[in-house]
């Protein structure tokens, strides 16, 4: 079992450190309840889960708060939780009751942004972008995409290129038609779809 060297407080939070390597992070309020001292052997596993069993009504009202100011996805508040030195099996008891609850739920905030994002000049690939930054599964992603079909990309682009085009019209037609391709390659847009819209614009 490892062994405590430190104890130090720093911005709100407990840190445990054993051999110059931190062990936890925890809240301070939380670490006055299950307390640890320097020279102390710790047995990680189990004071993870005495921790887990004080930060559930806690951390469970944390993620309310986050939920009442905007919808967030399973992965977003979990990193927030974690920054904040919520354990890994309280952060997973939290998610879980919120899950089957209906409070979160990934498939829907996907969805809602899709719907959100179709009606806006850029590309499926952008979107895909910033699903997976949100931490949304591929099959939730693969689900909320139906409505990027092959009309609305190419009405999208449409839009974006249209809005681009006086930039580079004064420029020889093959450096033009190269700077819109990429400047809606950057939009997250496919290749086959800027092709078609880039000779639309161009004739």
């Amino acid at each position: 079992m490892p062994v405590i060297s430190d104890v130090r407080a720093n911005k709100g939070l407990v840190e445990i450190v054993s051999g110059g390597t931190t062990l936890l992070r925890v809240p301070a309020a939380h670490f006055a309840k299950c307390p640890v001292s320097v020279e102390e052997d710790i047995d990680l596993e189990n004071y993870v889960d005495r921790l887990a069993a004080v930060q559930l009504a806690d951390g469970y009202e944390a993620a309310l708060s986050s939920l009442d100011r905007s919808d967030r996805t399973a992965f977003q508040l979990a990193s927030a939780l974690r920054r904040k030195g919520y354990v890994a099996p309280a952060v997973d008891a939290i998610l879980e009751r919120l899950s089957s609850t209906g409070l979160i739920d990934d498939a829907r905030y996907a969805r809602r942004m899709a719907e959100s994002q179709a009606k806006k000049p850029s590309g499926i690939y952008a979107f895909k972008r910033r699903l997976r930054a949100k931490g949304i599964s591929d099959e939730d992603a693969e689900e909320a995409l139906a409505c990027f079909d092959d009309a609305q990309q190419q009405q999208a682009a449409q839009r974006a290129a249209e809005k681009l085009w006086d930039r580079y019209a004064a420029l020889p037609p093959r450096e033009a038609r190269a700077k819109l391709s990429q400047a809606l390659a950057r939009r997250g847009f496919a290749w086959d779809v800027i092709e078609a819209v880039v000779d639309r614009l161009a004739d």
